[in-house]
This record gives C-alpha cells, sequence and structure tokens, in this order.
C-alpha cells in the first residue's frame, strides 16, 4: 500500500516500499488522480504539462534495516550492525588500514537508522497497549527498551574510546564515530521522552519506569552538553540545525542514485522533426501541384498555397498527438534509474508520464470511487479539472548486485518518496479567514464566529500489477485553504 501524509503546509508525500527480488524482475504501476477544484484554474489552459511535472518530486532510497534492540545488540547475530562494528573496531586498533573507511562508516549509519526505525514501531507499540489497557505488557516493553539503549549506548562510547586511542582529533574515521554516538543519543532522548507523553495517562500504575525514563533523557542531553557536541546547545535553533544534518547524513547511506536518461527528449525532438518534415512536405507538395496547375499568382494559385501552409501547422500539431497517443511508454516525460551508490548497479527503473484527463474518459472505478453520493446535483456543477500522473516501475533482481547483497544483506526493500508541491492550487484561493453572524438560540442576540473558507481537492491512487494480480486503490480528500493544507481524511472505497 501507498501511504499518503501532509510533509509541510504545501507539500503532500506518499511513500511506497518494494521489495527487491531476487531472482525475477517484475514491474509496478502508480497512478495519481487529483481532482482539482475548477474555480483553482489549474488544468491545461493556464498551466503546461512540463510545468506541473515539476510538482511532483522524488527519490528513492533503501528501506530502513528492520531489527529489533535485541537483534542489534546480540553479538552471535552476524547480520547486526553492531556485531559488525565491533570486529571492525578491534581491527582498526589492530591497524588502522585493515577496514576501508567506507564500510565503517556505513555500519556506524546503519546503526543509527536501525534505531530510528525499531523506536517508531516501539512507540507504536506502546500507544496501542496504553489504548487497550495492558499496563504489565506495556511496563514490560518500556523497561526492555530502557535496558536495551542503555546498553547500546555504552557499548557505542566503548566503541568510540577505542577509536579515540588510536586515531587523531581530526580523523574522519573518528568524526564519524563521534556523529554516530551523537545522533543516537538525539534519537534515545527524544524517543525516551516520547514514550513518557504516550504512556503519562498511567503515571499512577507505572511511576518508575516513567520516571526513568525521564531520567535517562535529562542524562542523554547532559551528555552531549559535557562532550562538547552541538546538540548539546542550549540554543534550540542550534539544536534543531544540527538534528537535521545527523539525519542527513546518517539516511545518506540508504540514497539511491537517480540517472535520468536523456532518450525522452531525444525522442521527443526526433519525433517533433518528423511531425515537422511530413508537415513541410504537404506544404511544398501543394505548392507544386498550385505551380504546375494554375497561373501564378491567380486566385486559385494563391488558394491552394495559403491552404497548404495553413494545414502544415495543423498536420504537425496532430501527428504530435498522434505519436503520444500510439507511443505512450516511448513519448515518457522522463526516464530513470535509481542505482546502487556502492555497486552502481541498476535497482530500480521509472518512467513517467503527466496528463491533464476529462473527467468522463477516465476509467469506470476512478469515477465510481470519485463519485460524490452526498451531492445528487455535481453533474450541474462545472467539472473538476483533473491531472493524471503515472510512474511506471520496474525492480531488478538482485543477482545483478550480488556483490552488494553479500556485503549488506540487511537492504532488502527499496523505498520510493514522492512529495507533491501544491503552491499552484492556492493561488487563485479566497482568504481563508470570513466572519459569520448567527442567532444565538439561547439569547436574542448575534454570536459573531470566525470560519475558513476551504477547498476540497481528491487525490485517487492505484497501484496496479497484471502479473501479479495486484490492482488496490486508496481515495482521500486533501482539505486545503490558502495557507495551505490543513488536513487529509482518508475516504471509504465503498
Amino acid at each position: 500500500m501507498i501511504d499518503l501524509r501532509k510533509h509541510s503546509s504545501r507539500h503532500l508525500e506518499t511513500k511506497l516500499i518494494l521489495p527487491i527480488p531476487e531472482t525475477k524482475r517484475y514491474d509496478r504501476e502508480i497512478h495519481y488522480y487529483l481532482f482539482s477544484p475548477p474555480q483553482l484554474y489549474v488544468n491545461k489552459n493556464t498551466y503546461s504539462e512540463e510545468r506541473l511535472l515539476h510538482k511532483f518530486q522524488s527519490h528513492g532510497r533503501y528501506s530502513s534495516p528492520e531489527i529489533t534492540l535485541e537483534e542489534l545488540l546480540d553479538m552471535r547475530n552476524n547480520l547486526s550492525p553492531l556485531t559488525i562494528l565491533k570486529r571492525y573496531t578491534d581491527d582498526l586498533v589492530k591497524d588502522v588500514t585493515s577496514v576501508p573507511e567506507r564500510n565503517v562508516i556505513h555500519e556506524l549509519q546503519t546503526i543509527v537508522n536501525s534505531v530510528r526505525h525499531e523506536n517508531k514501531a516501539c512507540l507504536q507499540d506502546c500507544k496501542d497497549m496504553v489504548k487497550l489497557g495492558m499496563v504489565n505488557d506495556l511496563e514490560m516493553t518500556l523497561n526492555a527498551w530502557h535496558a536495551n539503549t542503555n546498553q547500546l549506548c555504552v557499548t557505542i562510547r566503548d566503541l568510540v574510546e577505542a577509536i579515540q586511542a588510536k586515531f587523531s582529533p581530526d580523523n574522519r574515521l573518528l568524526l564519524a564515530f563521534l556523529w554516530a554516538d551523537e545522533a543516537n543519543s538525539l534519537l534515545c532522548e527524544k524517543h525516551a521522552i516520547d514514550l513518557y507523553m504516550a504512556c503519562s495517562s498511567l503515571q499512577p500504575q507505572i511511576p518508575k519506569i516513567l520516571s526513568e525514563l525521564l531520567s535517562f533523557s535529562r542524562e542523554e542531553m547532559e551528555y552531549r552538553s559535557e562532550h562538547d557536541y552541538p546538540s548539546g546547545s542550549n540554543n534550540s535553533e542550534t539544536v534543531q540545525y544540527r538534528k537535521a544534518i545527523l539525519k542527513k547524513w546518517t539516511q545518506s547511506s540508504l540514497y539511491l542514485v537517480p540517472e535520468v536518461s536523456r532518450w525522452p527528449k531525444r525522442v521527443s525532438e526526433i519525433l517533433a522533426g518528423t511531425a515537422a518534415g511530413v508537415a513541410m512536405a504537404f506544404a511544398t507538395l501543394t505548392t507544386i501541384f498550385a505551380e504546375t496547375t494554375f497561373i501564378r499568382n491567380s486566385f486559385q494559385w494563391a488558394f491552394i498555397v495559403i491552404i497548404g501552409y495553413v494545414f502544415k501547422d495543423r498536420i504537425k500539431e496532430w501527428l504530435r498527438l498522434f505519436f503520444k497517443a500510439v507511443l505512450p511508454r516511448m513519448m515518457a516525460d522522463e526516464i530513470s534509474s535509481f542505482l546502487s551508490p556502492k555497486t552502481n548497479k541498476k535497482i530500480c527503473s521509472s518512467r513517467i508520464r503527466l496528463t491533464f484527463e476529462d473527467v468522463e474518459n477516465l476509467p469506470p472505478v476512478v469515477k465510481e470511487i470519485r463519485k460524490d453520493k452526498n451531492n445528487p446535483f455535481r453533474d450541474m456543477l462545472p467539472k473538476e479539472d483533473v491531472i493524471h500522473y503515472i510512474r511506471d516501475l520496474s525492480m531488478h533482481p538482485l543477482t545483478k548486485h550480488a556483490l552488494e547483497r553479500d556485503s549488506f544483506p540487511r537492504e532488502n526493500n527499496f523505498t520510493l518518496v514522492t512529495r507533491i508541491r501544491l503552491d499552484d492550487f492556492l493561488k487563485e484561493m479566497d482568504d481563508p479567514n470570513d466572519v459569520v453572524f448567527r442567532m444565538d438560540p439561547n439569547a436574542d442576540e448575534l454570536d459573531q464566529l470566525s470560519s475558513e473558507r476551504v477547498y476540497h481537492m481528491h487525490l485517487v491512487i492505484r497501484e496496479y500489477s497484471k502479473k501479479e494480480d495486484l490492482d488496490n486503490y486508496s481515495h482521500y480528500t486533501v482539505v486545503l485553504n490558502k495557507s495551505g493544507i490543513v488536513r487529509i481524511e482518508q475516504m471509504p472505497l465503498a
């Protein structure tokens, strides 16, 4: 399934996770149908398809490693990045050139990414336990997290001390250890506070562990301050900026390098040249016909020549539309591949197309999903403007990059993140604030109420694969005002 969330006041973000196949390649089609209110004037008369295509920004990365804290701390687990890092550290203490720098930094980043992923899962589990009143299970989970996190912090800091004794303060490898230690400390402090806030309603039943969580978060903050980490500053702006830098650094090990193909541009130029050539040939032939049939500069001669040049431009446009209709995959607006930064091998191929669609020409399933059952007069209103964004994905098997599979066996999934900028949809909106007067039912006076003018933009997402018999739809209402996204509501499909 494709997850949709609000990334910022003017950005929607979708996330799709696909497994990297072991042997056989497989394909996916992703369709986004954006239904824009007609009064916003986001249509083919006001915006080009190329301009709107730039509003869809995507990046691909490996999914965060799914490894629990127990698995991470298990020194018998050969897949644990902490186990591998400890072995690397022992080798580096003996010989500083024994392990490639890139491999060590990769494991440091993977540890932090694993902790971030596990903390999110743990927080959600605890929230569910609070809702269900599972106090004993909740207390056990919190105690286990606290004990495991303490052990993780101690283990990482022991490794940092070992490296500090061997390398100079400005060494990149030592700096990587220090950055990983700081990033892990920030994550653990934040998660301890998040857990406390999520479980504070059960304070009378589990006072001890909640108190320990607060103490732990305070100790981590003091630890960073004592070690002069930038995130130990009392300046909130400095801390927030440092958090963003550390997050980008740790997740850079997951990013896949996009390679944009020049093929769509070349094909477009070839087809445009072909269309122009055919149109010019028609105009030339009509001129020759006029020359041989009628007296030069006569009325008939002029009429035929004018007709030829009029139809020349029309033929060029008709051929362009014809090529776009019969060669949709060749006429993709963008073709790209996501490459592994370690082996430069192709992980995923992608083709993108964007078109404006007429509501009447949409697939019946999409029309039925979008149908507004609460408005029987919708057919009397102006039609919505529909933007159809299509992405064809091909996932390539691991056999093509088996070396990477052996070196980094935890990276089994591909995550595609797409952000949709909505700033062009906001330009024609009315001001968000308005004043409404209403009679107070309990008194003979008028109440003055503030209200916001909002607009509803509908988004239907389809994930399709013919070979896998997959055809999933989801429907969302994005509530907007002139300031941006107010909220996102998931709509029932039935």
